[in-house]
């Protein structure tokens, strides 16, 4: 089982650690990051060639590519803002890709050959056969996306492991975002209705959210993590359907969950907000016997609220 640092801020910090630079436009990012110095022009042409891509929707993978292949000749300022634009077309993109995946046809070519979560982009085109089909699982990886399953469904979603690439030319936020964003999609926390990660790891990652939204205020993808948060929280104060943190007949807390809690707060809370969520609620959690009393219901409805309603 994987267990999180005792000092869980210290780490966190020393990973999140920048200073703020405002951009052009109002916006802000922060610890950009040296890179190769670029003429003015020279950046410019790149990013205009890119926007280029980036406006057209059936040039995504181009953009894609293109940036991949560019980012290095300009600096970081214009290399965030091509890295921000790349994953807002991603994401716009995204719906109007899927549906390319939901016929019957594609479905039942996937489920024939097996497809599933723990296979490489790689591994699935051995799997499968018909060139039609194999064209369209490169689409997906050329697009910038991954394939997934759940339910008996396949769809697409983000692939943000391979935005990696860029974190060498991009400000700290945004590689730290990226960070935060991958470890997610690589591992999602759930599927099915129930938390498929340790409780260890689901606090740690809420407790990275948490310290990347104090130090980056400002940062252009605040409120990308502030939203990852209103569904993390939630999830270890309440659990899932399928992995509640409180039995449903006895109404007490997991012990896993009890342990991972206790675990994590070794050392004190710190300043961290997630951290302290949790370091007033075990003394409550310590007077109901470790169950789900009204005075510790009220106390999580208190702090969900707060995070679903951001």
């Amino acid at each position: 089982m994987k267990k999180l640092p005792k000092t869980i801020t210290k780490t966190v910090r020393a990973v999140l650690l920048g200073t703020a630079l405002t951009l052009a436009g109002g916006t802000v990012f922060t610890g950009a990051q040296p890179v190769a110095a670029a003429s003015a022009s020279d950046a410019q042409a790149v990013y205009n060639q890119f926007r280029k891509y980036t406006s057209n929707p059936a040039s995504l993978a181009q953009a894609r590519k293109y940036l991949m292949n560019h980012i290095s000749k300009v600096g970081s300022g214009y290399g965030t803002v091509m890295t921000l634009q790349l994953e807002n077309a991603q994401r716009a993109g995204l719906e109007r890709f899927s549906e390319k995946l939901y016929t019957e046809s594609v479905q039942k070519a996937l489920m024939d050959a097996q497809i599933n979560n723990d296979m490489t982009y790689t591994e699935i085109l051995k799997q499968v056969k018909q060139p039609a089909i194999r064209k369209l699982i490169e689409e997906v990886w050329d697009k910038g996306y991954k394939l997934e399953t759940s339910e008996g469904m396949y769809y697409a979603v983000m692939h943000y492991e391979g935005f990696k690439v860029f974190k060498p030319y991009i400000s700290k936020d945004i590689a730290a975002y990226i960070d935060i964003m991958a470890t997610e999609s690589n591992k999602p926390s759930t599927f099915d209705a129930a938390v498929v990660i340790t409780w260890d790891e689901l606090i740690g990652r809420a407790a990275i959210m948490s310290d990347y939204v104090q130090k980056y205020s400002k940062s252009n993808r605040t409120a990308a993590i502030r939203n990852e948060m209103s569904y993390t929280v939630p999830l270890i104060l309440l659990g899932s359907d399928n992995t509640p943190a409180y039995d449903y007949d006895t109404n007490e807390l997991d012990p896993e969950l009890r342990r991972a809690c206790d675990h994590v707060l070794t050392e004190g809370a710190g300043d961290n907000k997630v951290l302290n969520i949790l370091a007033k609620l075990m003394p409550l959690l310590d007077a109901a016997g470790n169950k789900k009393t009204p005075e510790v219901e009220a106390y999580l409805d208190q702090v969900v609220k707060q995070y679903t309603e951001l």
